[in-house]
């Protein structure tokens, strides 16, 4: 270095540990969060068609059962990280 300065290392000797696990997508799929999140949009999607449904013969039903079980995928999709997501087990809270 010019003028004899001495370059000093800030790095930390600390190794940090690696919180991503393996299996994040599995735990996500079972956490109580996701699964009521889940549910109230399976009854959105439900309450969306329940005056149809309640009016309709036997093979309307049966296509309105189709087309609400298409529209919760799709939905269902929109929420889902994707394939190749990292997942932490350390879950982070917000300080008072």
């Amino acid at each position: 270095m010019p003028n004899g300065e001495k370059v000093v290392s800030t790095a930390s000797t600390h190794a940090m540990k690696s919180r991503i696990v393996a299996d994040g997508a599995t735990r996500l799929s079972r956490s109580a969060e996701y699964q009521m999140h889940l549910s109230e949009l399976r009854e959105f999607v439900r309450a969306r068609h329940a005056r149809e449904l309640a009016e309709a013969g036997f093979v309307r039903r049966l296509v309105l059962h189709w087309r609400i079980a298409a529209e919760y995928r799709r939905e269902r999709r929109k929420v889902l990280p994707s394939a190749q997501s990292l997942y932490s087990s350390q879950t982070l809270t917000a300080k008072d």
